[in-house]
This record gives structure tokens, C-alpha cells and sequence, in this order.
């Protein structure tokens, strides 16, 4: 599905910053059928997808999601004062947009996006694109207390498959997930956003993740909307794919 813009307060955007571009590349182009394009861009069928940027050598991989916003000064005030941090001030790139990135009360990093030629991700809910966002939190009333006062986001509790899940509502809208961190992830893990991407047939993505040398976090799942995996790319970059039953894909 083409998208041509995103409403203030919705996630809009996801960057892998990995310590080897070309090895992103490699991994990503393959499973997801990914090109790049003059702004360094992942593209799917010409189409801006996700973000690629390089990372200190040695560093492991890791996705930045971003939220649109219409006031990046304002945001990072309201962050700071919502008990999060400003971990990089706003600041323009080149003509695309201005972005800053965050950690918020219980430490998950993310980014905001204010566009100006670039408006995030140009498509989704198809395979290979962008498909939902998520929380995992060891606190829920801190992040739903946060996420309400920096973006108006109000939580609600779920369909899910008898384990607690809830998401995050703007207005009338879902745009993203928050799930508490329990025995679902390994001990030690700290509060995280995951970006996670459509797939036609989940066991088959999986194995091909495994086959280009990355690594199976969390084996399919079913979920409310059909089924569910965490995976990592070769340099320990963290995301999930999604398989939808037919009566949840657009």
C-alpha cells in the first residue's frame, strides 16, 4: 500500500544502523526483496521502505523507529519533562526532514521526524514493507503515562492469544503495540521498540533468515492477527515479521 504522508503523532519511519552496510544489504535485499536508493534508502518496488545508516565498527545492529511530529523543540522538551532523555538534539538532514532521537521513561530508545522533503516510509502493509510498531516494557503505566503526555497516545488492552498485550491508540487510530517484558523474553532484556514487517508465509521467512546468517529469536507464534516472529540480521539488528490471516491483510 502506497503511503503519501503521515499525521503528527504517528510512527512513520524505521533505520537500521549496522556496523556493516553491505552486509545489510545483502541480508535485507534477499529476504525482503530490498533495493537502495539515491538517499540510501531501503526501496521495495522503487519505494522508500526503511532506513539504512552505518554504525561504530564492532557495534551490533539495531533499529531506530521514528514518530512524525510538527514541533521536534517542542517534543524534546516534553520528553525531558515526561522523565525521558535527549540522547541526539533536533537537526536537520540535508533537505529531507529534521530528526532527534529519544529514550523514553524506562529507557527505550526512539527517534521523532519532522518531514520536509521525506515523509517516512512511502509504503506498507504489503510484503516486505513496514507493518506495525511495538513496545516492550518492563512498566506499563510508566510508558502509557509518557507515550500520553509527548504524544496523546492512550493504551488499550487487546485481542490476544490468552497472554497480555495492549496497544497504543491516537485518536481514533492503532499505531503501535506495547507488551509487557515476562517470560516471553530472555532475563536482562531492557525496554525496547521493534519494527516488525509483513511476510507472505512466516516459516519460510524464517528459515531464510537462518540460511543468510542471521538468527531466529522467537520462533512463529500465532497472534490475534495471524503469526508472529522475532528475528536478528548477522550483526544482532533485533525486528519481527508478521504473516497476516486473509481477513487482517489489506
Amino acid at each position: 500500500m502506497r503511503v503519501r504522508g503521515y499525521a503528527p503523532g504517528t510512527p512513520c519511519w524505521a533505520e537500521l544502523v549496522s556496523p556493516d552496510v553491505a552486509a545489510a544489504e545483502r541480508f535485507y535485499g534477499a529476504l525482503f526483496g530490498w533495493g537502495r536508493n539515491a538517499d540510501g534508502h531501503f526501496t521495495l518496488g522503487g519505494r522508500a521502505a526503511a532506513g539504512l545508516s552505518e554504525g561504530r565498527p564492532g557495534s551490533s545492529g539495531a533499529w531506530l523507529i521514528s514518530v512524525s511530529t510538527d514541533d521536534p523543540a517542542a517534543a524534546a522538551a516534553t520528553v525531558e519533562r515526561s522523565g525521558g532523555a535527549v540522547r541526539v538534539a533536533p537537526a536537520s538532514v540535508r533537505d529531507l526532514g529534521t530528526t532527534a532521537v529519544f529514550s523514553d521513561a524506562g529507557g527505550a530508545l526512539f527517534g521523532i521526524w519532522l518531514r520536509s522533503r521525506f515523509v517516512g516510509a512511502q509504503v506498507s502493509y504489503e510484503p516486505g514493507a513496514i507493518c506495525w510498531y511495538e513496545l516492550a516494557t518492563h512498566d506499563l503505566d510508566r510508558a502509557g503515562a509518557f507515550y500520553k503526555e509527548v504524544f496523546g497516545w492512550h493504551t488499550v488492552e487487546a485481542d490476544s492469544e490468552g497472554q497480555p498485550y495492549f496497544e497504543f491508540h491516537h485518536h481514533h487510530d492503532t499505531v503501535g503495540g506495547l507488551v509487557p517484558i515476562d517470560e516471553r523474553f530472555p532475563p536482562g532484556v531492557p525496554d525496547h521498540w521493534t519494527v516488525a514487517f509483513m511476510v507472505e508465509d512466516i516459516t519460510a521467512a524464517c528459515e531464510q533468515a537462518t540460511e543468510l546468517g542471521g538468527s531466529v529469536a522467537r520462533g512463529p507464534q500465532p497472534a490475534s492477527a495471524g503469526y508472529y516472529a522475532r528475528l536478528a540480521d548477522p550483526t544482532g539488528g533485533h525486528f519481527a515479521v508478521i504473516e497476516f490471516t486473509e481477513d487482517w491483510a489489506m
